[in-house]
């Protein structure tokens, strides 16, 4: 008995375990949105953090100096003009005028 009561527990739990990563993230967007309507001061709490301009803290800096050295450099190489002629026709080069044999003259 205490097995199936465990089973009936643990299903919802496992079904949420399952779910893709876009549902997980509008759960959780949700739920941030669900602590703000309830604390007005959570609103807009990274918005505020932002015009405060305060200095990095040092955790802050070594995350965002790591995440620039991930990053490669963009260097901007020219970039060639296509090619647009045309292609070379099968079995090689013809000449313009294919001659025409004469005909009815016999020899």
């Amino acid at each position: 008995m205490k097995l199936a009561a465990w089973v009936v527990v643990l299903a919802p739990v496992a079904a949420l375990a399952q779910q893709d990563p876009a549902a997980q993230r509008a759960v959780i967007e949700r739920d941030r949105q669900s602590a703000e309507f309830a604390r007005p001061e959570l609103r807009d709490y990274h918005l505020r953090k932002d015009q405060q301009h305060l200095p990095a803290r040092p955790d802050e800096r070594q995350a965002e100096e790591r995440d620039r050295n991930v990053q490669p450099v963009a260097t901007e190489k020219p970039v060639p003009a296509p090619d647009y002629s045309p292609l070379p026709l099968p079995g090689g080069p013809v000449h313009g005028v294919n001659p025409i044999p004469v005909q009815g003259r016999g020899s």
